[in-house]
């Protein structure tokens, strides 16, 4: 099939080239800034466009005159997105014969729109899905689904982990989708069918890892594992001090009752990590970054969440 490629991250660029080593085509690619975070720039997806012989753009406005006229003029039978910054709008979607599917780390239909992957180990799922749909421009990650799979989630699954496993679950299931998509007998699933009501996540921005040690063990190391690597990190101060970034924890058993103030240190842990009183329990921080040297294990330190 003829494809348009129109999105951002290594995740679509890597999709893109699997998608040619299945034998399809590619005839328009399309991009926009990459965030801090991803693996692939502007200037990747321009170097895909040169070796395909495509088309290619560069502008955060997908839904302008001359984006969509070009897009129309590339002859793409199907158009493959993700992460575009802005919606992509009817006259775009429409400009493609067989619409456009995009890849959404949530499961459909329940998680919709944006860090549904942080947002699931947040709200303390079982797995975070990955599904690819087609574009509903009246309804984000509304479209009906072609291919989905999942990565289940444990205690001790960190947001770095999922997005190891996006690394290869995208673009292979990509390949499956326009697979389907390519087979007369296939019927996409109809979202609006299974009558879940759909939640609705909302970006995160680095400031949203501060941590409140007032709340429990388990919600904190909830907070440290969807903000680790590839992002910003879980974050406090040293006595109101010195900015300590906690980018791995496990929660904690100790053998004792304990008597401590939230935030309080308490001493290394099994693991060699350092112990910290929670509001409800204990958490051992693993792996952690402190501005100027390394985090005591002092019980005369505390970590606060104000400077």
């Amino acid at each position: 099939m003829r494809l348009a490629v129109l999105g951002r991250t290594h995740w679509l660029l890597d999709s893109a080239r699997a998608l040619l080593r299945a034998g399809h085509s590619i005839t328009f690619v399309a991009t926009a800034p990459a965030a801090p975070e991803y693996r692939a720039t502007a200037e990747d997806f321009a170097k895909l466009a040169k070796e395909a012989g495509a088309a290619f753009f560069e502008d955060v406005d997908c839904n302008a005159p001359a984006f969509i006229q070009t897009l129309r003029k590339s002859g793409a039978e199907i158009g493959v997105s993700m992460n575009w910054p802005k919606l992509i709008g009817p006259e775009t979607c429409a400009a493609v014969a067989r619409g456009i599917l995009n890849a959404h780390a949530g499961d459909l239909p329940r998680y919709r729109g944006n860090a549904c992957p942080n947002w699931a180990i947040l709200n303390g799922e079982s797995h975070v899905g990955l599904c690819v749909h087609a574009m509903d421009p009246a309804e984000i990650d509304a479209g009906p689904i072609f291919a989905r799979t999942s990565f289940a989630l444990s205690a001790d699954t960190h947001i770095t982990e999922v997005y190891e496993w996006l690394s290869n679950a995208v673009p292979d299931l990509y390949v499956k989708a326009i697979a389907n998509a390519a087979n007369p007998s296939f019927t996409p699933e109809d979202q609006q069918a299974s009558g879940a009501r759909p939640l609705r996540c909302h970006p995160r921005r680095p400031e949203d890892g501060l941590i409140d040690w007032k709340a429990s063990a388990e919600n904190i190391c909830r907070l440290v594992r969807a903000s680790s690597r590839p992002f910003a990190g879980a974050f406090s101060f040293l006595d109101g001090a010195r900015r300590v970034t906690v980018w791995r924890a496990r929660l904690a058993a100790l053998n004792q009752d304990l008597s401590a103030v939230p935030g309080q240190i308490l001493g290394r842990g099994s693991g060699g990590g350092v112990l910290v009183a929670t509001g409800a329990g204990v958490l051992e921080l693993t792996e952690t970054s402190l501005d100027e040297g390394r985090l005591p294990a002092s019980n005369r330190y505390r970590l606060t969440n104000a400077r």
